[in-house]
């Protein structure tokens, strides 16, 4: 696949694109002879697939929900209200990842290699951190590399722990397949992943299907205001992503008021969060540090002596 070949599916019309993700699930299924689940998350674009594929395709694959303990408690509630959900639990506390591993800074991307350059054996990886493979790629950012000398640590271990690790041990004992509400255009990760397999991935145990792949937000949008599908009310309060709650990624970005909403809707919440630790740095400490935007924070990048 190719960028220009996304733009110009992105430009498809409603239709177009509910006709290529009912086609794109329907191929998986008969690819993995219907051993396939909805990997769901409560959120709206998961809810938009899960809804295609009832009202168009098979209205029997059972849709799995992995609750991390870190989830909107409104988006929890909704999923609860969903008919025939599976919830799974990682094996992890938040608390306690955060506490081994570090906090999820910046980027999942950044975040791992910032941890990789801090605490790996291989001189050889560690180089590549610094200063990129022949090609350029896999370094740190120029003004995140402090961060390897942060007195806590950064680390993208919580994805895996929280999200991928249960899904992928549900997978083991079903022998089922994922259905992924994911966008191409949502990050640079997941756009590399289509231009490389495009929506449907067939590769042992990294099987899984990605049909909303060229839709876009305004896309979600217009689907559940066309269908009248019901959504949990946090988009109400003017939330644009859920996902987990203090996930950090991509709020250093200039506008992001992510900690704001959660300091105005769930102060107890924002408190709590806060005062998880690694390394006795807290996680207001970490923000601060970094020179993120929060409530109580400051808006230019300090240093700390700790």
């Amino acid at each position: 696949m190719t960028y220009n070949e996304l733009i110009y599916r992105q430009g498809w019309t409603l239709e177009q694109k509910i006709d290529h993700s009912v086609g794109v699930v329907s191929a998986f299924l008969e690819k993995t002879d219907r051993k396939a689940y909805i990997s769901y998350s409560g959120g709206k674009d998961s809810g938009v697939m899960l809804d295609i594929i009832r009202r168009f395709v098979d209205n029997a694959i059972p849709e799995v929900f992995s609750n991390t303990g870190n989830e909107y408690p409104e988006v929890v509630k909704f999923v609860r209200e969903t008919d025939n959900v599976i919830v799974i639990h990682p094996e992890i506390h938040i608390k306690q990842l955060i506490e081994k591993y570090g906090f999820p800074l910046i980027s999942k991307e950044q975040s791992q290699y910032i941890r990789q350059a801090k605490h790996t054996n291989s001189e050889k990886l560690r180089n590549i951190r610094l200063n990129g493979s022949i090609n350029g790629i896999g370094k740190i950012a120029e003004r995140w590399k402090f961060l390897i000398n942060a007195p806590f640590d950064v680390s993208e271990k919580c994805c895996y722990f929280l999200k991928k690790k249960p899904f992928a041990k549900f997978q083991k004992q079903t022998g089922l397949f994922p259905i992924i509400g994911t966008m191409a255009g949502e990050s640079r990760l997941r756009l590399q992943k289509w231009l490389q397999h495009g929506c449907n991935l067939f590769d042992m145990d990294k099987t899984a299907s990605y049909p909303l792949s060229i839709w876009t937000e305004s896309d979600i949008w217009a689907y559940i205001h066309r269908f009248n599908l019901p959504y949990s009310p946090i988009y109400d309060l003017g939330l644009r992503r859920t996902g987990c709650m203090f996930c950090s990624f991509g709020c250093h970005i200039k506008g992001d008021r992510r900690f704001y909403f959660l300091k105005e809707y769930k102060p107890k919440i924002y408190e709590h969060f806060m005062q998880m630790t690694n390394n006795g740095i807290t996680y207001k400490e970490a923000l601060r540090f970094c020179g993120i935007d929060f409530p109580d924070g400051m808006n230019k990048q300090i240093r700390i002596d700790f």
